[in-house]
């Protein structure tokens, strides 16, 4: 079985974004927790945790416009962000 690969997304030195390919939930350490009973924010090619509350809207509205994980990483690389890869 094929690990799913996972990456850190820098702003600067600051950790920005912390991703993992496969379906799963989108986490905001900026923003309340959600309302008890609410349906977590899913995405179809990805989990994420945003880092920084600066660069979340620009972040989310990437990954919501990607057609795909390497979309998405060519796009934030190309906005300036570095990318590197995470085996944890």
């Amino acid at each position: 079985m094929l690990e799913a690969r996972g990456y850190l997304v820098y702003d600067g030195d600051q950790l920005a974004l912390e991703l993992r390919e496969g379906a799963g939930i989108l986490v905001s350490l900026s923003a309340p927790p959600p309302m008890p009973g609410s349906a977590p924010v899913t995405h179809p090619f990805a989990s994420a945790t945003f880092r920084m509350a600066a660069s979340e809207g620009e972040l989310g509205a990437l990954l919501r416009t990607a057609s795909d994980l390497g979309a998405f990483l060519d796009q934030v690389e190309a906005r300036g962000y570095r990318v590197e890869r995470s085996d944890s």
